[in-house]
């Protein structure tokens, strides 16, 4: 079974305290030593581009996104991400992992809840007022001065009030130009659901079962996707599996019955009536555009 994507895993060995920050021309060079454009990959990790230069593409599962000064794209665990050719835009890369806020719960909570990094929103990309951009852009410096600090003092805690704070800042701004969650009230409870569902979708597809886990009615999980992002829980769960079916027919070398399997379903048939209901159109003509 060949694939044709990258699975991206953080380097500990390189960045110990699981928090990098580098910036986009040192990396886009050692790309360019690999003959690394244009490939795909999927990450399992937390990327930030603060572009501060500039303007290119770049392209997170289904949707190619504009970078150009000013702006700052968020990529998370389990996204496929591709790099264009001969990038011409210039920033910085956050990159971190869960584990990095392990010590913190009410940091790593928060990070468990947070609009930027949620792949159901239709952009994952802000563009924040320069005073605000400065002030984040500022935050990544010092958290930059900081990792390449000999100091160990509270090292750890430190880097992770940084990279708190940039991201505060920047699920502020999300939050003022999202119109998707219109029901903050049901929120934690939203992404208790989200969190259940990116652990459980490639087995598990009824309401039943995720409103079983949360200890609540499927009527009560209804109203809180209704209310939340205006999607009953069934559709919530099927357009997640519908993002990973494409996911594997346009990424990796699979057969339809190796997806069909993959995702729990019990004949390839199945996948395929299962698809054409939600896309209309097969997964063969689907991968063959």
């Amino acid at each position: 079974m060949e694939k044709i994507i990258k699975n991206i895993r953080f380097n500990r060995a390189k960045a110990p305290y699981e928090c990098e920050i580098m910036e986009l021309d040192s990396f886009f060079k050692m790309l360019s030593t690999f003959t690394y454009f244009g490939k795909t990959e999927r990450i399992h990790f937390y990327v930030a581009f603060i572009i501060t230069e500039g303007k290119g593409k770049h392209f997170v599962d289904f949707k190619e996104y504009t970078l150009e000064k000013g702006t700052i794209l968020f990529v998370a665990p389990g996204q496929i991400q591709q790099y264009e050719k001969n990038p011409q835009f210039k920033g910085y890369l956050l990159l971190f992992t869960e584990n990095f806020f392990r010590k913190q719960a009410n940091e790593l909570a928060f990070l468990n809840q947070t609009l930027i990094f949620d792949t159901t929103l239709p952009s994952a990309l802000i563009q924040p007022e320069p005073g605000v951009f400065s002030q984040m852009l500022l935050l990544i410096q010092l958290l930059q001065a900081e990792l390449s600090s000999n100091d160990t003092f509270v090292k750890e805690e430190s880097l992770q009030k940084l990279t708190s704070l940039f991201l505060i800042y920047a699920e502020r701004q999300k939050q003022r130009n999202n119109d998707s969650i219109s029901n903050h009230h049901y929120l934690s409870q939203y992404y208790h659901f989200k969190q259940l569902l990116e652990k459980h979708f490639s087995q598990e597809r009824s309401v039943d079962f995720y409103a079983s886990l949360m200890a609540i009615t499927p009527k009560t999980l209804n109203r809180i996707t209704q209310s939340a992002i205006q999607k009953s829980a069934k559709e919530f769960i099927d357009n997640r599996v519908i993002i990973e079916i494409k996911r594997l027919l346009l990424f990796e070398k699979l057969s339809i019955k190796e997806i069909a399997y993959s995702l729990n379903f019990n004949e390839p048939t199945n996948l395929v009536k299962y698809f054409k209901k939600h896309t209309g159109e097969t997964p063969t003509s689907y991968k063959g555009q």
